[in-house]
């Protein structure tokens, strides 16, 4: 799994998460080079708004970190500054999701203060939060991805009409989920363009009934949970692991992490004929209608040469 998504799922000390946190005033919180300053000034997502979000694997908190490798705290006095090399008491931030909305709110667990701004000026000053304290979390990462259930332990796929978590490896363009982000929440597409509803069906055109807000889930057991708009969780239901709102709480199979979809190609030889492998690693080319996908993976590992390009089959 590359970096670039990769987090958003299986690293060993705690799920980390790419995103974006945007103010009340459609403000992105910024990180500085010089001194390590931060602000509420940004205007679109790039590499100074990216912000990961660690969760911690004992504790129902997360540490906010920029992309210069410091982390984000307060003082009591509510002056919130980014220069911690290490994460501490006053690195921890409980998040609150605001019921409908998508938006989040983060308290500083030492001092029980919410994270806001005032114009351009980053603080944690608020004891109860106002309209400057709720933020927009936007995933930065590629909109086309493999999406895995914690629990099952398998990856969505579109099969009979429905996206079902029973895949072992995501192979093929049934394997592809789309986020789409619109206002604060998202929508699950599949391949084919439609979208998931929150009944399990799949539907042309989006509503209120195919948005879906995000929370994340801290502790031993970690992950990313969908939540509808009549305040239940996407999960994997029945034998066929269909995906669909069932709960008003958050368990293990309610949990999702995040893999990059890397490109999948088909070879076709210059007789039309489709390349595929049989027993093991031989190379062949085939008449069969069976079409085999490879991985197209590339290498730039020797800066002073040409690009390698690497085929890799699921079998």
């Amino acid at each position: 799994m590359s970096e670039s998504n990769g987090i958003n799922g299986h690293k060993p000390a705690g799920l980390q998460w790419k995103a974006g946190l945007v103010t009340s005033c459609n403000k992105y919180l910024t990180a500085e080079k010089f001194g390590f300053k931060i602000n509420a000034s940004g205007t679109a997502l790039k590499n100074k708004q990216i912000w990961m979000l660690e969760q911690d694997l004992n504790e129902e908190v997360v540490y906010i970190r920029s992309f210069l490798g410091r982390y984000l705290s307060s003082d009591k006095y509510g002056n919130v500054t980014c220069d911690a090399e290490e994460p501490g008491p006053s690195e921890k931030f409980a998040i609150e999701y605001t019921k409908g909305t998508g938006k989040w709110l983060f308290r500083q667990i030492e001092h029980g203060n919410y994270l806001g701004n005032s114009g351009e000026n980053v603080k944690c000053f608020a004891k109860s939060p106002g309209e400057c304290e709720h933020w927009t979390v936007q995933l930065s990462i590629h909109p086309q991805v493999h999406l895995r259930n914690v629990n099952r332990k398998r990856y969505a796929h579109l099969k009979d009409d429905e996206i079902q978590c029973t895949e072992v490896i995501p192979w093929g363009q049934d394997a592809l989920i789309i986020l789409e982000f619109i206002e604060g929440k998202y929508a699950l597409k599949t391949f084919d363009n439609r979208y998931l509803h929150k009944d399990g069906g799949l539907v042309d055109a989006m509503d209120d009934s195919s948005k879906f807000t995000l929370e994340i889930k801290s502790g031993q057991i970690s992950g990313l949970a969908f939540k509808d708009n009549d305040g239940r969780y996407l999960t994997a239901v029945g034998s066929t692991a269909s995906m669909k709102g069932r709960n008003k709480v958050v368990t293990k199979d309610e949990l999702f992490t995040i893999e990059d979809s890397h490109p999948q190609v088909i070879i076709i030889a210059y007789n039309g004929k489709l390349a595929s492998i049989r027993q093991g690693n031989l190379f062949w080319v085939s008449t069969k209608q069976m079409q085999k996908i490879f991985v197209l993976l590339t290498s730039h590992c020797q800066p002073s040469h040409n690009p390698a390009c690497i085929f890799f089959c699921g079998e």
